[in-house]
């Protein structure tokens, strides 16, 4: 074991927690009965217009159905909470533009511009169950059309900036939506026209919407389908918008459909996945916490694209429920605009920084290679995710990035999951580097030999990942395919009771 991965272990079994303390998480870790484990974590980290009669509701297709009978009103768990504490100005967002643009968003400012979309939505007709496709960049506006979205009951699906016009119009034709959003521009990577890209989209589409919403990004004349087609900013700036208090906050059921995801995972081809408010709320907010322990001066950024599950839950979601302090860069981190990395790090003091073993190795690169390297102070911990972290970038980002001042772990998530599953816990579980830990507090993870459907108990045996009882964020269905969903992933054990198959595997390490 080198000195470095010495130190490593050292920080991360020294770290002292502030937030969902060690007591906290054993409590949730001595659950027996699951419903009486949601029974708690459902009141303690939710706020209830209407309790839920009962937690955990079997399906007869062996999924299950979260918080029944329970009403919530998605803003007053997300941002409301914020507005009568000390987080009322404190900023929500700090928002970095890949050509340097920058904007600031306090919770109570954040708060007025998502009350406005929600009334403009509404005036457009949009109501509970409806879809909006939002085909955006990492751009304010995009977490502001997701938060007005989840609170008047529209389902938003999110499609990544880069892809073509002819995916998109497959999306479009699929989940039919409502109003589709776009921007005139991307400027990640070079000037996209990505109103172009809708208007090519709509023509190979079988589906119309009714609006097309334009995000104004650099101010690009596009061509404006009239009746169609309304800027975003003509729309929120409407007088009958101008007062943000307005907005009448109407209770969503625990089991309603809050959002969708595009997903190939496991199905071949790409098919949208639908999540509920209940248990997806429940999940981004509370792993949030036990993961990165949020500290009243955290400024946190996360590098994935909001348009994947990570970004909907620990860039949007997970972190403002708890208040933090997010950092939203609109490209992705690499070699090119290292420099750009190392001076936003610098300028906003980032302490918590959420990214994956490939864009540490671009700054590795670039400090190695092209001498562009600034030391960070403020960082305190690095989650990594969506690969396994090479021995050299690990040592790197302890000892150069982080002056092996830092507590580093991985993470591994889930898309059908609603976000992470497994990882290690900063001053409270053991750490084995090269591995993402044990699985989280509430997570009913096992292995299971995928032969004899028995479960795998035995130390280095490979197995399948499975979840072998009620998990609360797990996607529910397909859509618009019904009973597509249970049979992909629903499968039955030796036992023949149903578990959840997350299609990959692993093994139980001893030192864990």
């Amino acid at each position: 074991m080198s000195k470095i991965v010495e130190k490593l272990k050292h920080n991360f079994s020294h770290y002292i927690r502030s937030e969902i303390t060690e007591h906290e998480l054993k409590r949730i870790e001595s659950f027996k009965d699951h419903a009486e484990m949601y029974d708690y974590l459902g009141s303690r980290f939710l706020i209830w217009e209407d309790k839920f009669k009962q937690s955990v509701t079997p399906d007869l297709t062996g999924g299950y159905t979260f918080f029944k009978g329970g009403r919530l009103c998605p803003l007053k768990n997300i941002l409301i909470k914020h507005l009568k504490t000390n987080a009322k100005n404190k900023a929500a967002i700090i928002w970095v533009g890949s050509d340097g643009t920058q904007s600031v968003y306090t919770y109570q400012s954040l708060y007025s511009e998502v009350v406005k979309c929600s009334a403009a939505l509404i005036k457009l007709g949009i109501k509970k169950g409806d879809r909006v496709l939002i085909h955006l960049p990492n751009t304010p506006e995009l977490i502001i059309l997701m938060l007005a979205c989840s609170s008047i009951g529209a389902v938003h699906v999110l499609y990544h900036a880069s892809y073509s016009a002819e995916s998109l119009a497959g999306r479009i034709a699929n989940c039919k939506p409502s109003i589709v959003v776009t921007s005139d521009e991307s400027v990640t990577g070079g000037h996209v026209n990505m109103k172009e890209k809708l208007d090519n989209a709509l023509h190979k589409s079988e589906h119309n919407p009714k609006y097309c919403i334009i995000v104004s990004r650099t101010g690009k004349r596009v061509h404006m389908k009239p009746l169609r087609d309304l800027w975003y900013h003509d729309l929120i700036s409407d007088e009958v918008h101008t007062d943000a208090s307005e907005l009448k906050l109407e209770p969503m059921n625990a089991d309603d459909t809050m959002f969708m995801l595009y997903t190939s995972t496991a199905m071949g081809e790409p098919h949208a996945l639908t999540y509920s408010y209940g248990g997806f709320l429940l999940w981004a907010y509370m792993s949030y916490l036990m993961m990165f322990d949020k500290k009243e001066t955290d400024t946190y950024w996360c590098t994935a694209d909001i348009s994947w599950v990570t970004g909907h839950s620990y860039i949007v979601y997970g972190p403002l429920m708890s208040g933090q302090t997010v950092l939203v860069f609109e490209d992705t981190v690499n070699i090119e605009n290292a420099k750009d990395f190392f001076d936003i790090c610098r300028k906003y003091s980032v302490n918590k920084l959420y990214t994956t073993p490939s864009a540490l190795r671009s700054l590795m690169n670039a400090s190695q290679k092209k001498n562009i390297f600034l030391d960070l102070p403020a960082i305190e911990m690095v989650a990594s995710g969506g690969e396994k972290m090479p021995a050299e970038v690990l040592e790197w980002t302890s000892a150069k990035l982080c002056s092996n001042r830092a507590v580093i772990f991985d993470i591994y998530s889930l898309t059908e999951a609603g976000g992470a599953i497994f990882s290690s816990l900063a001053g409270y579980s053991d750490i084995e580097y090269g591995t993402v830990g044990k699985h989280l507090p509430g997570v009913p993870a096992v292995l299971l030999d995928k032969t004899s459907k028995h479960v795998i108990d035995t130390i280095n045996t490979q197995g399948e990942i499975v979840l072998n009882a009620p998990f609360a964020p797990l996607a529910k269905s397909v859509h618009g395919q019904p009973g597509l969903f249970e049979k992909i992933y629903w499968k039955k054990n030796a036992h023949s009771k149903p578990y959840f198959s997350t299609g990959d595997g692993g093994a139980v390490r001893q030192q864990l």
